[in-house]
C-alpha cells in the first residue's frame, strides 16, 4: 500500500502548482484535478506536454470556479477532503468562496495549501508575477552571470516547481500535525521564499557582513577569497565547461581539503598517460589554499595549468572521460542533453523511466524498500472521472474530526541522525529540526566537510565556523564530531541509529556498509528505522560509483546545457543545482514513510538519486523529447511562448557602481498592452501583428531593445515600481542585500537571527513553509565543532561519566 493510500486531495491550482498534486499523487494519494469546462491553462503549456507530465497519476473533473455551480461543488468536495491545492491566492479564491476561512468552516480537518508567488499577504502578495520575475526576486538569476551580459534564467520554466515540491512537504507535515491537534491548518507557500535556498547560501552575505561581488575571482587569484567548494559555485560557470572530442566535460579545478583530493586523482590520471603536469602532480592541491595566500601560487600557474588540462581533455570522449571518472573517483563528467538523458544508461538499469500512456515520463523520484509509489495513470481527459469522483466523495458517511490537543510543531519527538554534507543532505535535516525533531548533525573536525569553506563567511572573515552556508543548513541541529574510522566511533554511530528514528546520509554509496551502518545493519535491530541515502547517481547501477557535487548532478541530469546564451557555450545553472532538488524530493518521500510507519509500524530504506530528482523537474521536457526528439535549448532569457521576456539593464547603481537588471516578462495579452503604455510606445500598441504572442514571438529581439532603452534610463527600483503598477509581471534581480531587505520577506520573518556562541548572533533564512497552526521555527544556531559532544553522549545514549571521558581521552570527539 502506497505511502500516502488513503487521503483525498482536490487540486485547484494550474502550471504553477500543477506538481504539488503530482508528487502527492505518486505517493498514493487520491488526486483530484479540478479544471474548467475549457480546459486548465496548464494544458497549453509546455506544448501540453507539461499537462501530461505534472497531471499523470491523477483524476479530473470539471467546474468552473467563476460560477455558482462549480464553487458549491468544490464546496462539497472539500467538505470530505483532506487536503485541497490552490495557486491563485486569496484575491482570486476569497471572491469565490473558495478560500482557506471558507472551506476550514465547512471542514476543520482540512490541509490549505496556497502556492504563490511572494506569500498570501504582505506588500508584494499583490504583484503580477511570472516564472522568471519570481526566479529574480528569490535570488537566484543574479548569480548567473556570463560576462558583461544579463543575467540568465534557467532554459525552462524553474520557480513554481520548486515551490510545488516545498508545497507537497508543507502538505504532509500538516497532515501529521492533524493526527495530534485534529485540525486541518494553512500552508502558505511563497515561490520568492524558497528560492533562496538554490544560491548555496549567497542571498546570506548582506546579512551575515560578507560582499558578494567579492567571492569569486574567476581564474584569477587577485582577491585572495579563492573558490574551495566541490561544485567551483564561486567560479565563473563556464571555466567549468571543457570541449572534448565529442562534446563538453563539466570540470572543476578543486582545490582544498574538501576537494583538493580529486583534483590530485585527475592530475595523476593526466600524468600516467604522459600528459605534461609532472609539477602539478608533485602538489597536493587540499594545500593550494595556503600556497596562494603564500604567494607560491599564481595566476601563471593557474593559466598553464588550464592550458595543459584543455590539450588532455580536448583529446578525449565523453565516454572516456565518464570510464575514468568511474575508475578513478575524478569530479568530470560529460554533459548530457535531454536526449542523452532519456537514453542514459544509469537510468535504464535503474528503470527510471515509464511509459505512462502515450508518454514516456520519470518514475518514482526514489527507490524504496517499501511499497511507498502508486502507479501513475496517464493524465486525465477534461472531466473523464467528474461521475465517478463526485459518486465516491459525496458520501455522507466520511470520517468526521478526530479528538483535539493542544497544537505542536507536527515532528516533536522525532530524533533524527544526520550524517550528512555540503547541501543534499543537511537540506533535509534542517526542514525535520524546524518542524520539531531532534536532529543530531554528526561531522568530523579533521576531515572538514565542504560547506563549512564555503562563502559568504561571518563578517567576511574566512573560517570553517564562520560559513553561513553551513550555518543556514545545519540550524536548529545539535553537533557532534566523530571519529567515523575508528571502530568505537562507528560503535557510537550504531547507539546513536538505535536511538534515532530517522538516519540521513550522503556519503558514497557503500562506504555505510564498511563501517557496518548499513541499512540492513541497523534495521535489525530497530526495524522500524527509516534511513534515506542520497548521492548522485542512487546506490545501485553502473554509474552508482561515481563521486560529485551537484554540479555533476547537473551535468547528468540535463541542466548545465539548460543554461546559456544562444551564440554561447553552455553555461550551466549556479552552483550545485542538484543539491537544490534532491532534498525537496527526499523531505517528501520521509515525511510519506512517516506515515507508512505510523499505520504500520514499518520502517523504510530511501534511495534517492539526484540526478533522478533532477529530471523530475524537467519531465514535462523529457516528455517531449520521447515524443519529437526536442532538445531543451539554451535561449538566454527568452521563452518558447511568451515575448516580450527578458532581463534588462537599469541604471548604475550609484553606491556600488554594480550593473543592476530588471526581469520583465509579458505572459498575456492585456499585459502586452500595458506595457506599451509604459513605454509610451502607441506605434507598437497599434501594431496588430503584436497583439498575439506569435506575433511577438517573431519579434522579440526589437522588442527587447525597446525595452531595454526604457529600462536603462531608470534605477531597477524605479522599472520593477512602473511596471508592476501598470499591470506588468517585473522585479529586479535580487543580490544579497536586495533579497536581505525585501519587504515581503520582511514581512514573512523569512530572515532569522539566531544567537551563536562565537559571533554573538548570526543570521539563517527560516522556514520555507508557513503552516498556520502549528509553524517551524529556529530553535539554535548551527553547532560548532562539538558543541553538543557531551551532552549527547550523556542525555541522549545515556553514558556515564567514567565512560565519556574514556572517549574523550581516546580522542574519538574529533
Amino acid at each position: 500500500m502506497a505511502f500516502l493510500s488513503g487521503y483525498r486531495i482536490l487540486d485547484l491550482t494550474d502550471e504553477r502548482g500543477l506538481l504539488a498534486g503530482r508528487i502527492l499523487a505518486e505517493l498514493g494519494a487520491d488526486v483530484v484535478q479540478v479544471e474548467p469546462s475549457t480546459g486548465s491553462t496548464a494544458r497549453r503549456r509546455g506544448r501540453g506536454f507539461l499537462w501530461s507530465a505534472y497531471a499523470a497519476g491523477k483524476r479530473g473533473i470539471t467546474a468552473d470556479l467563476d460560477t455558482t455551480e462549480g464553487q458549491d461543488l468544490v464546496r462539497a468536495l472539500a467538505a470530505t477532503a483532506d487536503v485541497v491545492i490552490e495557486s491563485d491566492g486569496p484575491s482570486v479564491q476569497g471572491p469565490r468562496g473558495l478560500d482557506h476561512p471558507d472551506l476550514a468552516a465547512i471542514n476543520p480537518r482540512l490541509v490549505y495549501v496556497s502556492i504563490t508567488a511572494f506569500g498570501r499577504t504582505g506588500p508584494k502578495a499583490g504583484y503580477h508575477a511570472s516564472d522568471l520575475t519570481v526566479w529574480a526576486a528569490g535570488g537566484p538569476l543574479d548569480e548567473h552571470r556570463d560576462g558583461d551580459r544579463p543575467p540568465l534564467r534557467v532554459s525552462l520554466p524553474q520557480a513554481f516547481r520548486h515551490a510545488a515540491t516545498d508545497a507537497a512537504a508543507g502538505a504532509q507535515l500538516a497532515l501529521l500535525a492533524r493526527h495530534h491537534t485534529g485540525r486541518g491548518q494553512l500552508v502558505d507557500v511563497s515561490t520568492q521564499a524558497v528560492l533562496g535556498a538554490a544560491t548555496l547560501g549567497h542571498v546570506l552575505a548582506h546579512a551575515v557582513g560578507d560582499h558578494p561581488r567579492d567571492m569569486s575571482a574567476g581564474h584569477t587569484l587577485e582577491v585572495k577569497r579563492v573558490d574551495q567548494s566541490g561544485s567551483g559555485a564561486a567560479t565563473d560557470p563556464a571555466l567549468k565547461k571543457w570541449p572534448c572530442r565529442d562534446g563538453l566535460i563539466e570540470f572543476h579545478i578543486g582545490i582544498g581539503p574538501a576537494s583538493g583530493g580529486f583534483t590530485n586523482a585527475f592530475l595523476r590520471w593526466m600524468a600516467d598517460e604522459g600528459a605534461p603536469v609532472e609539477r602539478f602532480a608533485a602538489l597536493d592541491f587540499r594545500t593550494v589554499p595556503a600556497m596562494i595566500q603564500a604567494g607560491e601560487f599564481s595566476d601563471d600557474d593557474v593559466l598553464e595549468l588550464r592550458a595543459a588540462i584543455a590539450a588532455f581533455l580536448g583529446a578525449k570522449t565523453k565516454d572516456e572521460v565518464l570510464e575514468a571518472a568511474m575508475q578513478r573517483r575524478l569530479l568530470c563528467v560529460p554533459i548530457f542533453d535531454t536526449t542523452d538523458v532519456r537514453n542514459s544508461r544509469q537510468l535504464r538499469a535503474r528503470e527510471f523511466f515509464r511509459t505512462v500512456g502515450e508518454h514516456t515520463l520519470p518514475g518514482p523520484f526514489a527507490q524504496v524498500s517499501t511499497d511507498a509509489f502508486a502507479e501513475p495513470r496517464p493524465a486525465p481527459r477534461i472531466g473523464e472521472h467528474t461521475a465517478e469522483v463526485t459518486a465516491e466523495w459525496l458520501d455522507p458517511a466520511a470520517p468526521g474530526p478526530a479528538a483535539s490537543q493542544q497544537p505542536r510543531r507536527p515532528l516533536e519527538g522525532l530524533r533524527v541522525l544526520d550524517f550528512s554534507w555540503v547541501v543534499a543532505g543537511p537540506v533535509i535535516g534542517r526542514a525535520l529540526a524546524d518542524f520539531g525533531a531532534t536532529v543530531v548533525r554528526v561531522e568530523s573536525s579533521v576531515r572538514i566537510e565542504t560547506a563549512r569553506f564555503m562563502q559568504p563567511f561571518q563578517g567576511g572573515v574566512v573560517s570553517p565556523e564562520n560559513s553561513a552556508l553551513y550555518s543556514t543548513w545545519n540550524a536548529g541541529k545539535l553537533g557532534m564530531t566523530l571519529d567515523l574510522q575508528s571502530e568505537q566511533g562507528q560503535q557510537i554511530a550504531r547507539d546513536l541509529a538505535g536511538w534515532a528514528d530517522v538516519v540521513v546520509e550522503s556519503f558514497s554509496p557503500g562506504l555505510m556498509a564498511r563501517w557496518g551502518l548499513d541499512y540492513a545493519t541497523l534495521s535489525a535491530d530497530n526495524p522500524d528505522l527509516i534511513m534515506l541515502s542520497t548521492s548522485i547517481n542512487g546506490q545501485t547501477g553502473p554509474l552508482s560509483k561515481l563521486a560529485g557535487y551537484g554540479n555533476i548532478g547537473a551535468a547528468l541530469s540535463g541542466f548545465q546545457a539548460a543554461v546559456g546564451w544562444p551564440d554561447r557555450g553552455p553555461f550551466g545553472p549556479f552552483g550545485p543545482y542538484t543539491d537544490y532538488l534532491g532534498p525537496r524530493f527526499g523531505i517528501c518521500t520521509v515525511l510519506g514513510a512517516l506515515e507508512h510507519r505510523r499505520r504500520t509500524g514499518q520502517g523504510s530504506y530511501i534511495d534517492l538519486s539526484q540526478v533522478e530528482a533532477g529530471v523530475w523537474l524537467q519531465a514535462p521536457e523529457i516528455a517531449e523529447n520521447a515524443a519529437t526528439g526536442t532538445v531543451i535549448a539554451r535561449m538566454g532569457n527568452a521563452d518558447r511562448e511568451h515575448a516580450p521576456h527578458g532581463v534588462y539593464p537599469g541604471r548604475t547603481d550609484p553606491d556600488t557602481g554594480a550593473d543592476r537588471f530588471v526581469a520583465v516578462a509579458v505572459t498575456t495579452d492585456d499585459q502586452w498592452q500595458a506595457l506599451t503604455g509604459v513605454l509610451g510606445r502607441a506605434d507598437l500598441r497599434d501594431d496588430d501583428s503584436l497583439r498575439t504572442a506569435p506575433g511577438r514571438l517573431a519579434r522579440r529581439d526589437e522588442l527587447d531593445a525597446a525595452i531595454a532603452a526604457w529600462t536603462s534610463t531608470r534605477t531597477v527600483e524605479d522599472a520593477e515600481s512602473e511596471l508592476q503598477a501598470a499591470g506588468v509581471p517585473a522585479h529586479r534581480s535580487a543580490a544579497s542585500r536586495d533579497f536581505c531587505l525585501d519587504p515581503q520577506l520582511i514581512h514573512r520573518g523569512h530572515l532569522v537571527e539566531v544567537a551563536h556562541p562565537l559571533h554573538g548572533t548570526t543570521t539563517v533564512e527560516g522556514p520555507r513553509y508557513l503552516l498556520s497552526d502549528t509553524p517551524g521555527r529556529v530553535d539554535r544556531a548551527a553547532p560548532t565543532f562539538g558543541q553538543h559532544n557531551e551532552q549527547i553522549l550523556r542525555d541522549l545514549l545515556g553514558y556515564d561519566q567514567k565512560a565519556i571521558d574514556a572517549i574523550v581521552d581516546a580522542k574519538i570527539l574529533k
